[in-house]
Order: structure tokens, then sequence, then C-alpha cells
């Protein structure tokens, strides 16, 4: 199995937070204007997932696409993995009689 989907909160984070120490007014008057709470926001900076209505509230605000920091799943390579066939009978139409 290849890597699956992440978000990188670490990137957003880092934003966030600059974005956070320059504006001054505190984390709660921002949460507040972003729609997150002051503690969603500690989250975010420290790097840890929130919901994805928080995730977006908070790109909103910073002017920022929430797909930015989407990380993507790995695609399997079609020319090195070839398809798993099935190569045997069907167990579910077996005992089924044609009454046509």
């Amino acid at each position: 199995m290849g890597k699956l989907a992440g978000y990188d909160y670490l990137g957003l984070g880092r934003l966030l937070h600059a974005r956070l120490m320059a504006d001054g007014r505190g984390w709660r008057v921002c949460g507040e204007e972003i729609g997150a709470s002051a503690s969603d926001l500690s989250r975010i900076c420290n790097g840890q997932s929130v919901s994805a209505p928080k995730v977006i509230a908070v790109c909103d605000w910073l002017n920022l696409s929430f797909r930015a920091f989407y990380d993507p799943p790995e695609k399997p390579d079609p020319i090195r993995e070839t398809p798993k066939m099935f190569h045997g009978k069907s167990t579910e139409t077996e005992g089924v009689l044609d009454v046509g």
C-alpha cells in the first residue's frame, strides 16, 4: 500500500502563528473573527489536527486555499504495478439454477 492522504498542519501552523503574532489582538479575539476557538488555533500552531471546517476557516482568514497544505496519496505506477486479476471460479453464482 502506498502513502495515504495527509495534511501539513505544521506548515499551516507556522503561517497561522506568524499572522497571529503580527496581528497583536490576541488569540481569542482573532479566533472569534476566524470562527475557531483559541484552543483550535493553538492546536494548529502546534501541528495538531483539527476539524475540516476549522482548517477552512483559518485558511480563509489567511487568504489561502485549504488545498495548499493537502498532501495527496501516492498514486500507483501503472507501468510497475500490474492490476490483480481474478482467475478463479465465482462462488456468488454457484448453485444458482437457470430457470429461464
